[in-house]
């Protein structure tokens, strides 16, 4: 007899073996499809991309942005071009010779040029005292005198001299004859101006001018100094001709 029990058959192996899937009733879910983009997106879309163009146009300078030089309009400078063509034989070929000429803007200046008359101050006007010459005359006289020479050094008779302008407050215009029997002490052409009580400081207002007996300006006019001082109240101013 075999003392050892029968052998157990396992269920557990075969336990589910027979069973079958039992089938879900929940509804299979189907995939979303993808969200659409809305107005509000398109919106959102346009603002950044025009935001992104208007950085760029103020980076680079486009457009409304750009700077003064870019706006500026160039300025061209004219030229004349100029044919030059040399007749050539039958056999040749005309090649006219093209010369550039740049156009150029003439710049005009003005200088003003004194007139040159006849008689221009031989030296400048020396004050003196009086008593030196006409010792007759004290300190309260005012003397202008001196002489007139032509162009070869002889003494011109006849000339006028026009004393004028203002001294101390009065005004002076006075006339005199060069060769004067009273002024001949200063040579055979002298001439002399005695104004009486004015000895007095001035500058830049009395004025001594040659004129011909017609009136016609033989010289310009010349600034007198005076002084109010004994030892320069005569002024002795000559002149000279250096043109007809």
């Amino acid at each position: 007899m075999n003392s050892r029990p029968p052998a157990k058959t396992s269920k557990t192996s075969s336990r589910y073996q027979g069973q079958h899937s039992i089938p879900s009733m929940a509804t299979p879910r189907r995939p979303e499809p993808p969200n659409r983009i809305g107005f509000v997106g398109v919106i959102f879309i346009l603002g950044a991309f025009g935001g992104l163009v208007w950085l760029l146009m103020v980076i680079f300078s486009w457009g409304p942005y750009q700077s003064e030089e870019a706006w500026q309009t160039p300025t061209h400078t004219a030229t004349t071009f100029l044919m030059d063509a040399t007749t050539p034989s039958q056999s040749q070929t005309v090649q006219p010779t093209i010369t550039f000429v740049p156009t150029r803007t003439a710049t005009v200046t003005s200088t003003a040029t004194p007139e040159v008359l006849p008689f221009v101050l031989d030296g400048e006007p020396e004050p003196v005292p009086s008593i030196m010459i006409r010792p007759a005359l004290g300190c309260d006289w005012l003397v202008v005198a001196g002489q007139v020479w032509d162009l070869e050094g002889d003494p011109v008779i006849g000339l006028s001299l026009h004393l004028f302008g203002e001294l101390g407050g009065f005004e002076i215009d006075r006339y005199v004859i060069t060769g004067m029997e009273d002024a001949i002490v200063y040579g055979e052409s002298g001439f002399e101006f005695a104004i009486e009580g004015l000895v007095v400081d001035s500058s830049g207002t009395l004025f001594i001018q040659l004129v011909d007996t017609n009136g016609l300006l033989l010289s310009l006019p010349y600034a007198l100094d005076t002084y109010n001082d004994c030892q320069q109240n005569m002024i002795l101013v000559n002149f000279k001709q250096v043109r007809e």
